[in-house]
């Protein structure tokens, strides 16, 4: 039965806002049976749908049959024969699959065979049609449409990236990109089937796990095209549930497939230290997660309650030093990575409010002006615009989630919007002068200046120091860059692992 939450598309519209994979994901999870429409130009396509799945596709009238064209194409059949099955089928005014027939070129398993592919190619050729418009047909499929069906998710999950190619496949998931998945129980049949065909859709499957944000296991899977169709098909197609915040903990699927990943796929500088820290998720909650947790949940309690000095959690003669590095200290401990590290994914939304106090009190506290303001009681001290906070990690978010596909071109408008609000979040800074090196138009020089913003506010981070020094070497500043190599080294030993 479907998801009784899910809205359900109308029965026609405009391919520009309902792709034709978003219509055959909702017939699947809907059950849906009827005749499917979809036209763009002279192109037109009929498909029969039986319990939402396609079991046959005509070809409007506006349009060749070109079956012909297609067995050439795929080896079946020579240029000749080709000729020959188009000459016949224009002279009985019959499909080209009779004339294939009647001219004994297949025998008829073969032209089975063959028709079935034809199918879903044509079905396939349809993801990308954008300017056209679709509608479901009144009545119930013919009596004769009892062919064998054709597993819809497979195509989806197989086609959508090679359709729509890469980029667009990653917006499309970017809207959904925070949105924490968990697979429903009886699915697993479903996903295990899906599982079977690439070890980067089986990856991105096993870490769906009802803790994890989609985007977040598109980056664990290095942004891989294959993952990315897998998470889309699994989330239209209604086969995970999902919530803003981590679900509740649920049996792990278990799909009796070895994973193999080569650590030479992973990011040197990020994916293959992250990989490491999702395997120390599955262990029990160390000290230090503990200690973590009791904070923000003290914090949390008090909020209201504690002054700029006592949110930040500084001296109130603490100078412009102690209370930056305060500051960038909290940044790091509360990140959603960090916590993720830690397996205290389910404090998230807890940890970014604690956060953003204290983020309200280095705002005060690290402009001389404004606090002295405070100092003195006045109560018209400007604060931090929290709307425009939570506009900067949004955009970094998005840009980060990009970055870690390897799309650091596409991450840059985010990365840059990110500094241009909050120039002091050194996390911010790193990554965006990162994606200015890494991507197809390195710009090392304004990489370097991004990256030193980031290394000065933050010193003691090895990821910062080891994009810095990576920078330097291609600038060819040698000394500069094995020093912050070093420095980099003597913090996190496998930094170049």
């Amino acid at each position: 039965m479907p998801d009784a939450q899910a809205p359900r598309l109308p029965d026609e519209g405009l391919l520009a806002k309902t792709s034709v994979p978003v219509l055959l994901a909702t017939a699947w999870r809907d059950r849906r049976s009827g005749r499917l429409r979809i036209a763009d130009g002279k192109r037109e396509r009929l498909v029969t749908i039986v319990e939402g799945h396609p079991v046959s596709v005509e070809v409007g009238d506006r349009e060749e049959d070109g079956l012909g064209r297609r067995l050439e194409e795929a080896g079946h059949v020579t240029l000749s024969d080709r000729r020959r099955i188009e000459q016949l089928a224009r002279e009985r005014e019959c499909p080209e699959a009779s004339a294939v027939l009647a001219l004994k070129l297949l025998d008829p398993k073969a032209l089975y065979v063959a028709l079935r592919h034809d199918a879903r190619q044509r079905i396939a050729e349809t993801f990308a049609w954008q300017g056209g418009a679709y509608r479901w047909e009144p009545g119930t499929p013919p009596d004769d449409a009892a062919g064998k069906p054709h597993d819809v998710l497979a195509l989806l999950q197989s086609q959508l990236a090679k359709r729509w190619g890469p980029e667009r496949l990653f917006a499309e998931l970017m809207a959904a990109a925070d949105l924490v998945g968990e697979i429903t129980p009886r699915f697993h049949r479903v996903v295990r089937q899906l599982a079977r065909g690439d070890q980067m859709a089986r990856r991105a499957i096993s870490l769906v796990d009802g803790r994890r944000s989609l985007g977040r296991i598109l980056g664990e899977c290095s942004g891989d095209p294959q993952a990315a169709a897998t998470l889309w098909t699994l989330l239209h197609a209604g086969v995970v549930r999902v919530a803003d915040t981590p679900l509740a903990d649920a049996p792990p699927l278990d799909l009796d497939i070895e994973l193999e990943v080569s650590s030479g796929d992973l990011d040197r500088t990020g994916a293959g230290r992250r990989a490491g820290a999702l395997r120390k998720e599955a262990g029990p909650k160390d000290e230090k997660a503990n200690a973590l947790r009791a904070e923000i949940e003290e914090r949390l309690a008090g909020l209201s309650q504690l002054d700029h000095y006592a949110a930040l959690g500084v001296a109130t003669d603490a100078n412009a030093a102690e209370i930056k590095k305060t500051y960038f200290k909290a940044a790091k401990k509360y990140h959603p990575d960090a916590l993720a590290r830690l397996g205290l994914g389910d404090l998230r939304d807890d940890a970014a409010r604690v956060f953003a106090r204290i983020a309200e009190a280095f705002e005060t506290l690290s402009d001389a002006e404004k606090r002295a303001a405070y100092d003195r009681g006045d109560g018209d001290v400007p604060e931090i615009d929290m709307a425009r906070l939570a506009q900067a990690e949004t955009a970094f978010r998005k840009g980060e989630i990009l970055a870690k596909m390897g799309n650091f071109q596409g991450a840059l408008v985010y990365l840059e919007n990110a500094v241009e609000i909050w120039p002091d979040e050194p996390a911010y800074q790193s990554l965006l002068g990162w994606a200015l090196y890494k991507q197809p138009a390195r710009d090392a020089v304004r990489a370097r200046e991004h990256l030193e913003l980031a290394a000065d506010a933050g010193s003691d981070d090895a990821v910062v120091l080891f994009r810095l020094a990576v920078v330097l070497r291609a600038l060819g500043e040698g000394d500069e860059a094995e020093r912050r190599m070093a420095e980099a080294r003597s913090i996190d030993a496998s930094i170049d692992d």
